[in-house]
């Protein structure tokens, strides 16, 4: 099951990672530096107000759905409720804003935010609803959807000069679009009384210091494209974020994508098999973490180059390129604490810590943006990013063991180091070559050398499943 949901979340991470390719590719012609700075502005804090107002939810439905205390109209009609109050209050709020900025540049920006949000929220939390039910496909669905879309629009309002709002618009309707074709299966009949006050302080309890954490975690994502824009230029923002989207649309999909596949269900263990078969379940997730999320570091280092030649204005090039090294280890790190061993929180019931390590982890990295930014620019917020992001993981790890002792299979390990090595060799004769036929060639050479090693050591007992496939 494993491997055909992880599959299901791949396709459904893997079509959107084209399409924010793509995405990069188009916008980075169609604006300026200056123009996606902006944009990237827009995005980054609309993501902070979702995770400061919003997160706990899709957080909280992901622990409880499976234990049942609450019926599936309580909980949907409890989680429909607590998205109306808040968006309630967020209208007044964003009301206030429109008239206190009337006739000045900042009211689109607070209206396309506020309506950017509302969307976001709503296409999230359905989203991961989905999730928790164990339904991949709808997931899929609804990412895929959004993807196209929000492509197809925003690349169109950008090409008419809408700019960044036009961008952003774009994105907007492609969270909303999707999300009202499957609204009548989750979210109606909708009814009031239904809400359930308990359930609804049990996802607030165990929702908000996970809510708090991915809010920490973005602000450190984020603040250097802030730091960048206030103490240096909107443009230096735009290439730094260009570098940070390259290596997060590629390498944190796939570890997202398979800790979606794997973390609902080692939930549903625990609670219905008990720690050892749990356990047992999750051993295989972390082998199928670290077996994508490595080679793929190593391959976007040697690949990268070419993909942003093929891909980004030429005006992006440089920074993009001298950013990848240290954008894919930081995304690396960072996506290593959240999907592994931030686990050890969550399912030591001690979610708080997570708060903790966030707080060192946000304190850390703003104060090195602040520092280094002046000195040395782009480079200085990336060394920032991979610093705290790897203070970050030994935190967690050293906090983590005492609440609750994860596997690390330190064999399959080796073999993943040595596998993705090997691939490395492959590919390093080849990383100076441009064009798409040789990008075609560098990627199928990546897949079968790695390919080649992992059935060589067996890596996830791939012989059988070979054989048994075959059969």
């Amino acid at each position: 099951m494993l491997f055909r949901h992880s599959s299901i979340y791949i396709l459904a991470k893997i079509i959107p990672a084209i399409m924010a390719f793509a995405a990069l590719s188009l916008y980075t012609h169609l604006l300026s530096p200056d123009e996606y700075g902006t944009y990237t502005l827009i995005f980054a804090g609309t993501v902070l107000l979702h995770n400061v107002f919003f997160n706990w939810l899709p957080a909280g439905t992901l622990r409880f759905w499976s234990n049942k205390d609450f019926d599936s109209h309580t909980f949907t009609n409890t989680l429909a409720s607590s998205y109306i109050k808040i968006s309630l209050f967020l209208f007044v709020i964003a009301l206030i804003g429109v008239f206190y900025f009337w006739n000045k540049p900042a009211v689109s920006w607070i209206s396309s935010t506020y309506v950017f949000l509302i969307a976001l929220a709503l296409f999230t939390i359905t989203q991961n609803l989905f999730t928790a039910k164990i339904e991949p496909e709808y997931y899929a669905y609804l990412a895929i959807s959004y993807s196209i879309l929000a492509l197809a629009i925003g690349g169109i309002l950008a090409y008419l000069g809408f700019g960044a709002v036009g961008v952003v618009t774009g994105i907007t309707l492609g969270y909303l679009i999707p999300t009202l074709f499957v609204f009548k299966k989750m979210w109606l009949p909708y009814e009031k009384k239904a809400y359930s006050p308990e359930l609804f302080k049990k996802l607030l309890t165990y929702g908000l210091p996970l809510a708090s954490a991915t809010f920490l975690e973005e602000v450190v994502k984020v603040s250097d494209r802030f730091m960048l824009a206030g103490l240096q230029d909107k443009a230096q923002a735009g290439l730094y974020a260009v570098g940070y989207d390259l290596s997060g649309n590629s390498i944190l999909m796939i570890m997202s994508a398979i800790n979606l596949a794997a973390y609902p269900v080692i939930i549903k263990l625990l609670d219905t098999e008990g720690k050892e078969i749990a356990m047992g379940y999750f051993r295989h997730y972390v082998i199928l973490l670290l077996g994508i999320a490595i080679p793929a570091v190593i391959g976007l280092n040697l690949v990268g180059p070419d993909l942003v030649y093929l891909l980004i204005d030429p005006a992006y090039h440089e920074s993009v390129i001298y950013l990848l090294p240290w954008i894919t280890l930081a995304i690396f790190l960072m996506g290593l604490q959240a999907f592994y061993f931030d686990l050890a929180f969550q399912l030591g019931h001690y979610v708080i810590a997570i708060v903790k390590v966030g707080i060192v982890i946000a304190i850390v990295n703003l104060s090195l943006n602040y520092w280094l930014i002046p000195i040395m620019g782009m480079k200085g917020a990336a060394i920032a990013t991979v610093t705290s992001f790897g203070l970050g993981s030994i935190l967690s790890v050293i906090m983590g063991r005492k609440r609750f002792k994860l596997p690390f299979p330190l064999k399959d390990f080796a073999k993943i180091m040595v596998a993705s090595l090997v691939m490395g060799f492959c590919l390093w004769w080849l990383k100076d070559l441009r064009g798409w036929g040789w990008l075609a060639v560098q990627l199928t050479v990546g897949i079968i050398s790695y390919g080649a090693m992992m059935i060589a050591f067996n890596i996830l007992d791939i012989r059988t499943r070979i054989k048994e496939f075959m059969h």
